[in-house]
């Protein structure tokens, strides 16, 4: 008797249809029977999407094993990244990933800023905390945006009568979204470059912040995330499992350049 497919396997979908959220962030609705099964639990999860290495006519899915996916020939590992479910609509079989643009630079960028209906790429299981969103009164987010849709998927997910302040970086004014919020959780935009995260640090460390029966969530690039947890940590002495702050990206470096480091980071 052959033995079922485990529910955390990678699994390979098409896009279904393409849609700018705005000028900066394209969203994919991918779509495939085998989102019948998905683990999905909270928007925001983390997911690795693949992608076809240059000359691939196909993406080659990993094997299963006790120590992770592996590729049996490991020169045929497609080109891999990190990105968050903005939503998942299981009736449907559809899932959306917003994918940040940033021209021809990026592997992801470039699949997203060319992808149309038909084109294909393979992602994992869902990861990070689970549920990404922690039962909390306070919620505390900051962001760029990277990070935008999953703070976006998890605020659709906050509880009615939930309270706090949501902080969001973005390059240009036209970046700017109406996000749907509790009442009592407040939003605020700042637009700037990587460079110029001072102000929104600035901004946030100064607001009154609950330390009890609060969740706090950074995430984005290393100099907007690192000074946000070393606030919670050592002056609000939050503990570090209320705290999910993960630099998702280091200005000037690529994903797989930066995977180490972000590593003795977040160890720090």
């Amino acid at each position: 008797m052959s033995q079922p497919a485990p529910v955390n396997r990678p699994r390979l979908l098409t896009v279904k249809h393409v849609h700018d959220v705005g000028p900066h962030l394209r969203r994919l609705c991918l779509t495939s029977p085998e989102l019948a099964d998905y683990p999905f639990s909270c928007g925001g999860a983390h997911v690795k999407i693949m992608l076809p290495q240059a000359g691939q006519q196909q993406i080659v899915l990993p094997t299963p094993g006790p120590k992770g996916p592996r590729w049996e020939d490991p020169s045929q590992k497609p080109i891999i990244r990190t990105f968050s479910i903005r939503a998942f609509r299981r009736e449907a079989l559809e899932l959306d990933i917003d994918f940040a643009l940033h021209g021809d630079i990026g592997p992801a960028s470039r699949f997203a800023l060319h992808a149309q209906p038909g084109d294909q790429l393979a992602i994992s299981g869902p990861g990070g905390p689970d549920p990404m969103l922690q039962v909390a009164e306070h919620y505390y987010m900051v962001g760029d945006l990277t990070s935008l849709p999953a703070i976006s998927a998890m605020a659709e997910a906050m509880p009615v009568e939930a309270l706090g302040h949501i902080a969001l970086l973005v390059p240009h004014q036209e970046d700017v979204q109406d996000l749907s919020l509790p009442s009592g959780v407040s939003l605020r935009w700042f637009v700037g470059s990587p460079e110029q995260t001072e102000p929104l640090v600035n901004y946030f460390t100064a607001l009154p912040m609950v330390a009890e029966q609060s969740y706090f969530w950074f995430g984005g690039e290393e100099g907007l995330v690192v000074p946000l947890r070393r606030h919670v940590r050592r002056t609000l002495d939050v503990d570090r499992q209320r705290v999910y702050a993960v630099p998702y990206w280091r200005s000037g470096k690529d994903e797989d350049a930066y995977h180490q480091d972000r590593h003795v980071v977040m160890d720090s």
